[in-house]
Order: C-alpha cells, then sequence, then structure tokens
C-alpha cells in the first residue's frame, strides 16, 4: 500500500513537470495569428480607402464634367472659363464643399478636360470654342500604409465622364415672347426666304420644338384648357402695337392667308421727318386684324387684365399654354393648339401679320414690357417654383409719335396718360423707357431675352440720349449672355456691327434653337458617345 502511494505522488509529480514543460508554447501561433490578424486588418484599411476614393472619383469626375457643360454653354465663355469650372469641381480641389477629395487621402490628381463637337445631340455647337460637349478624365494615386511593406506602395485610379452642355430641364419656365408686328415687318426678309413677320412666326415655333411642354412620362401630355398636366414650359404670346381683343380671336382660329385676288399693298413709307412708319389712309381689309392705339399698362402691376370686350386693347395674344406638343418627346406641333395656329404654325393657317390702320403707329414696347411682367407675375403665383422669362424681338428702334396729320388725318398712338416728360409713359425717350422696362421687369427675378431683328444704324429719334437700337437692344437683355442679333437682312441701313455676344447664331430659326437651350442644363451622356460621333 505505501509502495504504491508512493508510485502515485511519482507519477503525480512527473505529470505536473511535464505540464510545466508545456507552457508558452501557445504564444508563438497566436504571434503568427494576431500578424495574420493585423495584415488583413492593414489590408482591409487600404482597400477601403481605395474604395472610397474611388468612389469619391466618380462622384467628382461627374460634377466636373457637368459644371464643364454647363460653362461652355455660358455665353462669353472661354476654354479656359471651362476649365476653371471643371478644376472647381474636381478631386484637385482638396478639402472644399465643391471637390470630391475631402479627406485629401488622394495624391497627384488630375483633371484633364476635351473638348467636341457632338452630331447627334440636336445641340448646335456654339459654346466655347464651338464646341457643345465635354468630357473629362480624372487619374488619382492613393498611397497604400501597410500594402506599401508587401511591395504595393500605391494604387492608381481613373474615371470619365462625358456631358453635353444642355438637355437636362432644370425648373419649369413661364415664358412670354413678344414679337414686333409693326407695319415693318411687312418687309422681305431675304436670307429667311419671306416676310420679316412670318421669319418671327417660323422662328417661335423652332424654339416650341425645344421646349418641354409637361414631366417625363411614358406616353402624351395630359391637357385640359390647352394645359397640361404637370406643365413644364409655358408660353404666352404678345405683339406689339397693340390689337382688339376681338383681333385675338381671328389669330388663334386659324386665320386665312390672304389670296393674291384679295390682297391689297401696303401702303406704308418711311417718313424722314418723324423717323417712323406711315401708312396711307385706305379702308381696313375685311376680317383682318386691326392695330389700335398703344395703351400703357400700370408699371409693377401684379397681373395683366385687358378686359373682354372685344374692342378693348391688349397686348396678350395668348394665355399661357403648354399644348404646343403632345410629348416631351415628340417634335411635332399641335396644330390644334390655339398657340400654335396664331403662330401659322397650322396648315392654310397665316397666323399673325402686322395689321391694318388706317393711320400712323410707330413703334413704342415699354407698355408691352410692363404688360409681360404683369402676367409673369400672375402666373409665377399660380405655379410656385416655376421661374419667368420674357423674349422680345424687335429691330429696337422705338419712334411712335404724338400724331401726325400728314395725310390731311389726326392719328393719337400715344394718347393720354402719355406726356412729353421722357417718363413712362411718354413720346420722348422711348427707346430708353423701354430698357427701364427690361431692368425692371430682371430686378424681379426674370430672364430677359432680346433678340435685334435687323436693328438699324440709326434710330430712336426721341431720345436725347443718343442711344442707338442696337444698343437698347442689348441694355433690353437682362445679361450679355441673353442678347442676340439677326443682322443679316438685306438691303441698307442694317447694322451689320449688331452682333450677338458669345453666339454665331444669325438666322432667327437658329437664334431660337440656340435660346432654348439655356432654358435646359448640362446632362451626362454615355462615354461611347464621343468617341464614335465627335467632329
Amino acid at each position: 500500500m505505501t509502495q504504491n502511494n508512493e508510485l502515485s505522488r511519482e507519477s503525480g509529480s512527473s505529470n505536473i513537470r511535464l505540464a510545466k514543460g508545456e507552457r508558452g508554447q501557445i504564444l508563438p501561433l497566436v504571434a503568427v495569428m494576431m500578424g495574420s490578424f493585423f495584415c488583413m486588418c492593414g489590408f482591409v484599411i487600404d482597400m477601403g480607402r481605395v474604395y472610397i476614393s474611388y468612389h469619391q472619383l466618380l462622384g467628382s469626375t461627374d460634377a466636373a464634367a457637368l459644371a464643364g457643360g454647363e460653362a461652355m454653354g455660358q455665353q462669353n465663355s472661354t476654354q479656359t472659363t471651362v476649365t476653371a469650372a471643371i478644376t472647381k469641381y474636381s478631386s484637385q480641389t482638396t478639402g472644399t464643399a465643391t471637390g470630391e477629395n475631402p479627406s485629401g487621402v488622394m495624391t497627384t490628381v488630375t483633371a484633364t478636360p476635351a473638348y467636341g463637337c457632338l452630331s447627334d445631340l440636336s445641340i448646335p455647337c456654339y459654346g466655347a470654342g464651338s464646341y457643345n460637349a465635354v468630357q473629362v478624365t480624372q487619374t488619382a494615386t492613393v498611397p497604400m500604409t501597410f500594402a506599401k511593406y508587401f511591395g504595393a506602395s500605391s494604387v492608381s485610379l481613373s474615371a470619365t465622364a462625358t456631358a453635353a452642355m444642355e438637355g437636362a430641364p432644370a425648373v419649369p419656365y413661364n415664358v412670354a415672347i413678344i414679337l414686333d408686328a409693326t407695319l415693318s415687318q411687312s418687309s422681305s426678309d431675304d436670307n429667311c426666304g419671306t416676310t420679316e413677320m412670318q421669319c418671327e412666326l417660323n422662328g417661335v415655333q423652332v424654339l416650341l420644338q425645344y421646349l418641354y411642354p409637361c414631366g417625363a412620362q411614358a406616353g402624351n401630355c395630359t391637357v385640359t384648357n390647352e394645359i397640361a398636366a404637370n406643365p413644364v414650359d409655358q408660353v404666352a404670346l404678345f405683339t406689339f402695337p397693340a390689337v382688339t381683343v376681338g383681333t385675338v380671336g381671328i389669330y388663334t382660329n386659324c386665320p386665312t392667308a390672304i389670296t393674291s385676288s384679295a390682297a391689297r399693298t401696303y401702303g406704308y413709307q418711311n417718313s424722314s421727318s418723324y423717323g417712323y412708319y406711315s401708312m396711307v389712309p385706305e379702308t381696313a381689309w375685311t376680317g383682318i386684324p386691326t392695330a389700335t392705339s398703344y395703351s400703357f399698362p400700370t408699371a409693377g402691376a401684379a397681373s395683366y387684365s385687358p378686359g373682354t370686350t372685344s374692342t378693348n386693347p391688349t397686348y396678350q395674344v395668348t394665355p399661357y399654354y403648354s399644348d404646343y406638343r403632345a410629348s416631351d418627346t415628340t417634335t411635332t406641333l399641335n396644330t390644334n393648339s390655339n398657340l400654335v395656329q396664331a403662330l401659322g404654325g397650322e396648315s392654310g393657317c397665316s397666323g399673325m401679320i402686322p395689321p391694318n390702320y388706317d393711320g400712323d403707329i410707330g413703334t413704342y414696347y415699354a407698355g408691352v414690357i410692363y404688360a409681360a411682367q404683369a402676367s409673369l407675375v400672375a402666373q409665377q403665383a399660380n405655379y410656385p417654383g416655376s421661374a419667368n422669362a420674357i423674349i422680345l424681338l424687335s429691330d429696337g428702334n422705338a419712334t411712335a409719335p404724338q400724331s401726325d396729320d400728314f395725310y390731311g388725318t389726326t392719328v393719337y398712338p400715344m394718347p393720354s396718360p402719355a406726356t412729353s416728360n421722357g417718363t413712362y409713359p411718354s413720346w420722348n425717350n422711348e427707346c430708353a423707357q423701354a430698357v427701364t422696362a427690361a431692368q425692371y421687369a430682371a430686378s424681379q427675378g426674370t430672364r430677359v431675352y432680346a433678340i435685334a431683328y435687323g436693328a438699324e444704324t440709326s434710330g430712336c429719334t426721341s431720345d436725347s440720349s443718343g442711344i442707338s437700337p442696337c444698343t437698347t437692344m442689348k441694355d433690353i437683355a437682362s445679361s450679355a449672355a441673353y442678347f442676340y442679333s439677326d443682322y443679316e437682312q438685306s438691303g441698307s441701313g442694317i447694322n451689320r456691327n449688331c452682333v450677338g455676344t458669345g453666339t454665331s447664331a444669325t438666322s432667327l430659326n437658329t437664334i431660337f434653337q440656340t435660346l432654348a437651350g439655356s432654358f435646359t442644363v448640362s446632362r451626362l451622356i454615355p462615354n461611347s458617345t464621343w468617341s464614335t460621333n465627335t467632329l
């Protein structure tokens, strides 16, 4: 028994010694596992940095391309200003609110722009350098923290994005189009191939092909009372001189073109002593619109309501309509639209024509600008979130007389309360009054476009400042970017130096197409478009 106990004690002591001899054998395994764990963590951290940096680079490349496209579409833009916009929104701008490299992880970032004229965008190449698209490629380096110990000191990244300078609708617009329908618009425009009035109407039809009548949807716009559900761009038509409410009914009900058997020659002539067009007194044509004396809407009014009686004078031809096309995708105009019919967009319809008037009308358009602005205020109140724009087309020569008895009759195109003091309404300083009216509209947030159509080398004879028709139109535009000019009519007296700022567009159709793009913003397009369609 004693011997067995001693053997047991010896055996236990031996086990204890053996156990003590195995202490610390797990430490190398733990060390290996911990090393592997830290390597994995380092790999995850490095790859996470690469992943985040790559998505930041993608985002900033898209932003830089869009910024470049938007800058390219601004008149007066150059490749220098476009490149500056690209740089501002690229990952080169470390740690700013605009750049996409907030942590500064990416290094040696470069943003390389390329400019092109893409043939299938339906966008004129009038941007900086006569381009319509920009492609931005960014490269960047992401330094490694742990992977560098295994021979990978950095990872190179690259991203490319392409943007057209136009095409994405920004906000809904209320657009008031003001057309010059004075007697001088009966003249022929050899560059356009028809009368100046018809050239104006054709140009507006082009504009309507590029605006957005309703929100993006698969089918046609749902229209009620000529207004689309979820309208985007709503358009109203104005004219000067004022016509009667009854005349508006003729304009918007497919007026029949004058046939050769019924036509009578306009008997107007340029009165050098007054600087405006006179028309020999004749019996008015049956069914042909008649002008009326100028009226003077209140500056700063919140609405424009000319009245409903057929003899009431009005500058507004149509309300704000959005049924001019059946959908956003079709380019065919809706010939059932009163707006389209007033523009002569239906076969057999003459559309608006310079009105017949037994006497003298001249040109005065400060009042119609105030009328358009007042209507825009009311329209915007009905559609919160929309923006307002006025498009004024004229030769810019405002010289309506107070009275004239040159032909043995007395006519007062500038009736009371017009005065001689040169302040609206007045028959003195007429061009300056138009500029003041446009500047007021701009101060209320309205974007004012001016299209000088055959601006003369001289005119505005009622103005004491010596302002010219071309300068008047330039000053009417709320920005140099919104001034256009068509000076290619034949004949003497046209100011060939009256050119639009930053655009080569001269024909009215091209001007209106270019102008339509300014209602949109830059949009991303597939990169593949660049390689297959760059001119």
